[in-house]
């Protein structure tokens, strides 16, 4: 798959299709400011704004800033990253694994109680102050059996680093 297209299906996986679409266009124009990439896709210019933001956040695209002497105000014109798209793939690997990794730890360190009614979901410690009631709608809590969610998020972490380990000894 090539680099562009790559992206495409990052950026429609992570941010959906309307987030597709920009990069679709951007590939074309090399460079536009948001107005124009509304006007171009025939979208809400504060729609296209937050995409490109999160876009940017995710270092699918870059910005350019200039002083729109009119007006006096700054305008940004955008335009594909340079990065490879594998180093982004990567860094979010390693971004999630860190964040599963401590919602792994954070299952594995404690017992937890649920509530049969509601679904809300309380430490061993909260549940205890609670007196084993449910804060929110008063029934008696009972103890929620994670064992499915802790080897879920165990297959998983191992999957990520299986996947980072075979990328790193296939460079």
């Amino acid at each position: 798959m090539r680099s562009e297209e790559l992206l495409i299906t990052l950026a429609r996986k992570i941010h959906g299709e309307d987030a597709a679409r920009i990069l679709r266009v951007l590939m074309d124009k090399a460079e536009l400011s948001d107005e124009e990439l509304a006007y171009e896709l025939g979208m809400d210019v504060a729609r296209v704004r937050k995409l490109l933001n999160e876009l940017f956040e995710s270092r699918f695209v870059r910005y350019r800033r200039a002083r729109d002497e009119n007006v006096g105000w700054y305008r940004y014109y955008w335009r594909i990253t340079d990065e490879p798209p594998e180093r982004i793939v990567e860094d979010r690997k390693r971004l999630v694994a860190q964040l599963l990794e401590k919602l792994f730890l954070e299952e594995t360190r404690d017992e937890y109680y649920v509530c049969p009614a509601c679904g809300s979901k309380y430490t061993s410690a909260e549940a205890d102050e609670l007196g084993y009631v449910c804060a929110k709608c008063g029934e008696v809590l009972e103890p929620y059996d994670n064992t499915a969610r802790v080897e879920k998020l165990k297959k998983t972490l191992e999957q990520l680093r299986n996947t980072s380990m075979m990328r790193e000894t296939s460079s």
